[in-house]
């Protein structure tokens, strides 16, 4: 009778460690996942940050060239400046890349 009852209680610790171990896998799995997310979504920032650095160079590359053109009594003329509408283009590639990274953050996020 005794070995019965310690059949029993050894097949419960059995079964519930089982049990608290398919549990616990599946946690890990979670983390895991979140964790990917996580890092995914850092390095599209940091993506991001170095977009934002070549933003702001070529602002101000605009900034100064705009001022060249000023001093130079050419302000009619800023338009049909080819230097000026390259960095223009730079700017206009450089937010939409920009666009992009912030949808892909999101998507990485949902």
């Amino acid at each position: 009778m005794v070995e019965t009852a310690d059949k029993e209680l050894w097949e419960k610790i059995k079964k519930d460690a089982l049990e608290g171990f398919e549990i616990l896998k599946g946690e890990v799995a979670k983390f895991t996942k979140e964790l990917e997310k996580h890092g995914k979504v850092v390095k599209k920032k940091m993506d991001l940050s170095s977009i934002h650095r070549k933003l702001h160079q070529n602002f101000t590359q605009l900034g100064s060239r705009v001022y060249e053109l000023v001093e130079d009594g050419q302000q009619d003329k800023i338009q049909e400046d080819s230097e000026f509408a390259d960095i223009v283009s730079k700017i206009k590639e450089l937010k939409t890349e920009v666009e992009a990274i912030e949808v892909e953050i999101e998507n990485i996020k949902s």
